[in-house]
């Protein structure tokens, strides 16, 4: 693909959570679009908030040693994962404005599949964990 044209793509995402022994998955299927620039891939597209009947705007950023993920909208997050490192973002919705500090256990990138696997830490204490999966299938059109 050459840099600066986009292709649209169909995005499997899947994020299962533990927080605190409670857990629960989230899945959606849609629409993005991918490009890449200097060595990295960038994808976007619409994060559902099934609860808010609202949706963010997600960017994710892969090289092949760290991601980072960029939310806005109804929340907005920006976060770095690098494997074994803690690593310390932002955090904010409505109610809520503060640092959110990670460490990246397992991340495998390639050109159809994204595995990160972290932690929520607070106060050095693990308070979740997270495994997101996203699926790159079908592209539909070079622009």
């Amino acid at each position: 693909m050459v840099n600066n044209m986009h292709e649209t793509v169909d995005i499997f995402f899947k994020m299962n959570i533990n927080n605190n022994d409670i857990k629960q998955t989230v899945e959606f299927n849609n629409i993005g679009k991918r490009y890449i620039k200097n060595n990295k891939t960038f994808l976007m597209f619409k994060e559902p908030l099934y609860e808010e009947n609202k949706d963010n705007d997600l960017l994710i950023i892969c090289d092949k040693n760290e991601i980072v993920i960029n939310r806005s909208g109804f929340i907005n997050m920006k976060q770095r994962f690098k494997v074994n490192e803690k690593t310390i973002g932002i955090y904010k919705n409505e109610y809520i404005n503060s640092e959110l500090s990670t460490f990246t256990n397992k991340y495998d990138f390639n050109n159809n599949n994204i595995v990160l696997d972290y932690n929520i830490i607070n106060e050095e204490e693990i308070i979740g964990n997270y495994i997101l999966e996203i699926k790159i299938k079908g592209v539909r059109s070079n622009e």
